[in-house]
């Protein structure tokens, strides 16, 4: 353990001293790419079960997955990726056969996140992490596409999750913007939705599991969930008389509850980095759990600026020239996370 944290930290070092770079690291050693296409080069290269960590910068994406791959980026909030330059991915992530167990982490997909392949088969242990999500996310490609085991956490979602052919499914202390659709047995965990239409609901499926979550929403009709058979527990609500569809069991839900009584600084119903999402009372809503409701209580609490689990390098300063002995003088502060 320790010899493969020494590997992480060198490589971290490496990349963030000699700019956009991808190093990917096999058993046999480690392989750096440069460019905007390193991410492709670097998939192109690997073999199933290898890992990739990304820099900072903007990289193009594979094509599709087509292996078990663990990919680490450098984060996507600004106020944590000061030393290194968040960590952009260009298009879409789009997951081919063969790839279970795949692990994404500390990314900003400009795109969606998607299964694709045409044949009927089964992608299972799909886990995103600290990543935001500027598309959707689609499980639902065609009817031979089904993924078991997808879950999400400690991560923002600006499009819809489509869940018609997820089996298995659970959402952790995530920002969801838009829509679940087609969501059938789904746990939903501590989080915050702001899906924010009077034509739709921010859930829609059956026999769903939420707890401790926040709909933080402007209309009553899509604050809430349509189907049968959901179960909702200690979830927030703004309004009176939230959907919850057919059916349903319910207890310790707190509503309604005044959107300026919800947030230490928050007055949108839309995901902004400037915005401060921890409660201003978080000993009055207190979830199944004990733990307070909302993103920073629950089996995952939400981490500041989402730093993902690599180690993270909060300071870099390398002089802009060597001294007179030819010395280069550079100064990192690094810090391991625990998850």
């Amino acid at each position: 353990m320790k010899k493969l944290f020494l590997i992480s930290i060198l490589i971290v070092i490496s990349m963030t001293m000699y700019g956009q770079k991808v190093a990917l690291h096999t058993a046999s050693g480690v392989q750096i790419f440069n460019g905007s296409n390193a991410f492709v080069n670097a998939h192109n290269a690997a073999s199933s079960g290898d890992t990739i960590y990304l820099s900072g910068g903007t990289f193009y994406a594979p094509s599709s997955i087509t292996k078990t791959l663990y990919i680490y980026g450098a984060g996507h909030y600004l106020d944590s990726t000061q030393a290194t330059g968040k960590t952009f991915i260009s298009g879409n992530l789009i997951l081919d056969r063969n790839t279970d167990g795949t692990y994404i982490e500390g990314i900003d997909l400009t795109g969606e996140v998607r299964l694709q392949f045409s044949s009927a088969d089964t992608v299972s242990n799909i886990t995103l992490a600290y990543c935001k999500i500027s598309g959707n996310i689609n499980l639902s490609y065609n009817s031979n596409t089904y993924t078991n085991n997808f879950v999400l956490i400690r991560s923002v979602v600006i499009g819809d999750i489509n869940f018609t052919r997820a089996t298995n499914a659970a959402v952790f202390n995530s920002i969801l913007q838009n829509r679940c659709i087609s969501s059938n047995g789904v746990l939903y965990e501590n989080n915050i939705c702001f899906f924010s239409h009077n034509y739709d609901w921010a859930i829609s499926g059956d026999n769903n599991i939420l707890k401790n979550n926040i709909f933080f929403t402007e209309y009553e009709h899509g604050s809430g969930v349509n189907g049968n058979g959901n179960q909702l527990y200690n979830n927030l609500f703004l309004f009176p008389n939230p959907p919850f569809g057919g059916s349903y069991t319910a207890s310790g839900n707190y509503y309604p509850v005044n959107a300026d009584s919800v947030f230490v600084n928050n007055n949108i119903y839309t995901f902004d980095y400037s915005k401060n999402y921890h409660l201003k009372h978080p000993d009055t809503y207190i979830g199944t759990d004990s733990t307070q409701i909302g993103i920073y209580g629950g089996t995952f609490p939400y981490k500041e600026g989402a730093v993902p689990s690599n180690p993270h390098i909060q300071l870099k300063n390398v002089a802009p020239t060597s001294d007179s002995n030819g010395h280069l003088q550079i100064e990192f502060k690094i810090s391991a996370q625990d998850e």
